[in-house]
């Protein structure tokens, strides 16, 4: 009966452990398709700054669950993070210290499998075995040079390697102690990194100074197991990193950007590839990301991350060319060196030359900066660039000040600048290792000697400059890093063609399509340019946000115009003919002043003319007594001498036909007429017509003024014709 028992409730719990491990199965799963998908959307990442370190940030590791960070620097101390905490507690996120520090700068860190010791490495020649629950020193060994790289074995409790700059790579086993390790590969150039394979620790994937990246087989390690492409115009390999599943491998050399790699081929899956992509001045590394590492993500040179996506890769195919564009993460002040990924909580975590840590996460929390789906407002640092630092620089961490360092900063962005400035495609890699460094020569001091190339040409005169960079828009250029970094783009891109295995591309069709999409970007930003004008001078608070949005709200704003004024009527412009008009009615009156002056001259003249005897005293009497016909009704003989030109003629020659009379008769008709003149239709027609034709038929008045020869000769025999009327009329009676 109790066996019985026994048996039941061994079913029971075996039922419960499977049902456990079938929905933690299912859980899994279902945060991957999160994850997945919100990376997948992704633009930018949410961001926050962690703050503890007294200097650089050299090194950073998650430990296999995901629960804990550990970070080292240059201040020599190995700091513990508990993750959940930092995420969600931003007043209470600091971190538990190592007691043991290190006598130099820290450069590596390892977790073992199950997260009891973490593992540090440095410039001190040492890798220290820390107990993580204690944080106390267990074991410490010794090595000939500074220790660049460290691993675990996953697949062991028991096994860790380390990369030396001595040129070694060595695999310890802790069952045995501090006997002499296992010797994998002895060279005399530097190892930069290691890595074990995740599921068979029998492989180690290295990074070497000079012989790039390579695959080792510890049960024959004679040589290398596998040499993947060896690129002579770059060598030094940085970095090497497994996939979850090890079939796949990144690389990372010297002035190029990640390499990907099938383990078992020599040949490259695929190079990815962006004209603002450099690292040259420190030690960096790339990392996968996302649920099923469909992500590659690296730091660079000009101070920002960049996140290339798998999609596209066949695997199947070799040397491919990867230069989509990249999710570009911002916010870092200085060089990006180390970048790492928590699976469990679809977390990033980078680090460089400043004393911060950088969390990267898809998901928004409290307190956090950025976005998922827009790109950074300024994708770039902006911060003002220092040229000109000096070659060395002294840190005192006794006063654990955690504040920004300017004078550090400054010696890298003088130390980015000098190489870019200096380094042709054609300078010589024999001196690749010397040219590089890590984030501290020592423990108190930094040292630019040997950074710069052998080249001493300017960046002028480089054969490798990219031609008509300076034509281009300076806004396209945020920093003199970026700038300098197209200007070398011809020799970085001939650089990248080779890292694909020697595939043959077409270098320049490359560059004339890289210059092109500058161009294009320098047309954004000159419209970017004038929207912010238009918004300082108009305050438009929805302003179009791309160039193709701007060309379509100017292009709908030109139809509308043209849209308004074809179906407007033409109206014409009154301020215009105001002015027209009185400078016409200004016209007319200074010709009438005029024509009245001439015709009193005539007048004068007609005086002085008569010869005849006998009538001097009446034709002077009749010039007086009429005179206030001429001055008063001048304009009105004007205007209606075209109504009676027959009549003034006739007049005329009735006048020539009155002189020969006597002199009684041209004395009395004179008298009538002088009586008359007042009251005489004539009078009355030239007092009243011209009015009513002005008010009625403006265009009428203006025609006339053409036609001042014509009034001015009628208007010269108004006398004659007066003079002529009554006589007639006198003799008629």
């Amino acid at each position: 009966m109790n066996f019985v028992r026994q048996g039941t409730a061994a079913s029971l719990n075996l039922d419960h452990a499977l049902r456990f491990r079938e929905l933690d199965h299912l859980r899994s799963n279902l945060e991957a398709g999160i994850f997945r998908q919100r990376l997948h959307a992704a633009e930018n990442l949410y961001q926050r700054n962690l703050s503890a370190h007294y200097g650089c940030v050299n090194a950073l590791e998650f430990s296999p669950g995901g629960e804990y960070l550990a970070s080292g620097g240059d201040d020599k101390r190995v700091l513990l993070w508990n993750v959940d905490q930092a995420l969600g507690n931003i007043s209470e996120d600091s971190p538990d210290a190592m007691y043991g520090e290190h006598a130099s700068n820290i450069f590596c860190l390892g977790f073992d499998t199950l997260n009891k010791y973490i593992f540090s490495g440095g410039n001190d020649d040492l890798v220290i075995q820390h107990d993580l629950y204690t944080g106390k020193n267990l074991n410490y060994f010794s090595h000939d040079g500074p220790v660049y790289g460290l691993s675990v074995d996953r697949t062991s409790t028991n096994l860790f390697s380390v990369a030396t700059e001595h040129g070694e790579i060595l695999v310890y086993d802790m069952r045995v102690g501090k006997t002499e390790p296992f010797i994998v590969a002895n060279f005399r150039t530097p190892f930069n990194a290691v890595e074990f394979h995740p599921l068979n620790g029998n492989y180690l994937a290295t990074a070497n100074a000079r012989r790039g990246a390579q695959l080792w087989d510890m049960r024959n390690n004679t040589q290398p197991f596998r040499q993947y492409n060896y690129i002579s115009e770059s060598p030094s390999c940085m970095s090497v990193r497994f996939n979850c599943n090890g079939s796949l491998l990144l690389t990372l050399h010297r002035r190029l950007p990640p390499i990907l790699y099938n383990p078992s081929s020599s040949e490259p899956l695929c190079s990815f590839y962006h004209d603002e992509y450099f690292n040259s001045c420190t030690m960096k590394s790339c990392t996968f990301a996302g649920p099923q590492d469909e992500l590659v993500v690296s730091g660079s040179d000009n101070f920002n991350m960049f996140m290339w996506r798998l999609d596209g890769i066949n695997l199947e195919k070799k040397n491919q060319w990867i230069d989509t564009t990249p999710v570009i993460l911002t916010g870092h002040r200085s060089i990006v060196n180390q970048v790492r990924y928590n699976r469990q909580r679809c977390l990033l975590a980078s680090s460089g030359v400043e004393k911060i840590i950088k969390f990267w996460s898809p998901f928004a929390q409290q307190g956090w900066e950025g976005a998922l789906t827009e790109p950074s407002e300024t994708p770039h640092c902006t911060r003002p660039l220092h040229r000109n630092a000096t070659d060395h620089v002294s840190q005192d961490f006794s006063m654990r000040n955690m504040e920004e360092d300017q004078v550090m900063l400054a010696f890298f962005d003088t130390l980015v600048q000098r190489e870019l400035e200096t380094w042709t495609s054609n300078s010589s890699s024999a001196n690749a290792m010397g040219q590089q460094t890590t984030t501290g020569s020592d423990s108190s001091s930094h040292s630019s000697s040997g950074h710069t190339g052998s080249s001493t040409q300017s960046d002028e005169q480089s054969d490798g400059d990219t031609p008509n960079v300076s034509e281009l828009s300076w806004q396209t250029h945020p920093n003199r890093i970026f700038y300098l970094i197209a200007k070398k783009r011809r020799a970085l891109l001939q650089l990248a063609v080779k890292g694909t295995g020697g595939q043959h591309r077409n270098v320049e069709q490359l560059l004339a399509r890289l210059l092109g999409e500058q161009r294009q970007v320098a047309t954004q930003a000159r419209i970017s340019e004038w929207l912010e004008e238009t918004h300082r001078l108009f305050g438009d608070d929805e302003l179009p946000t791309t160039s193709a949005e701007a060309a379509s709200r100017e292009r709908l704003r030109r139809e509308s115009i043209s849209l308004a004024t074809s179906r407007s009527p033409r109206k014409p412009p009154e301020l215009r003919m105001i002015g027209s008009l009185q400078a016409n009615f200004e016209q007319m009156e200074r010709k009438r002043k005029l024509m009245r002056l001439r015709f009193a001259a005539i007048k004068r003249r007609r005086k002085v003319r008569r010869p005849r005897r006998g009538r001097q005293e009446n034709d002077n009497a009749l010039s007086y007594d009429t005179e206030w016909l001429d001055d008063d009704d001048d304009d009105d003989d004007d205007d209606n001498d075209d109504n009676e030109p027959e009549v003034n003629q006739e007049n005329i020659v009735e006048d020539n036909n009155s002189n020969s009379s006597s002199d009684d008769t041209s004395n009395t008709s004179m008298e009538a007429q002088l009586s008359q003149a007042p009251s005489t239709s004539n009078s009355l027609q030239f007092g009243l017509e011209p009015n009513e034709a002005n008010n009625n038929s403006p265009p009428a008045a203006t025609s006339h003024n053409k036609k001042r020869n014509g009034i001015l000769t009628a208007t010269c025999y108004s006398e004659t014709t007066t003079s002529s009327n009554s006589s007639s009329n006198q003799t008629n009676i």
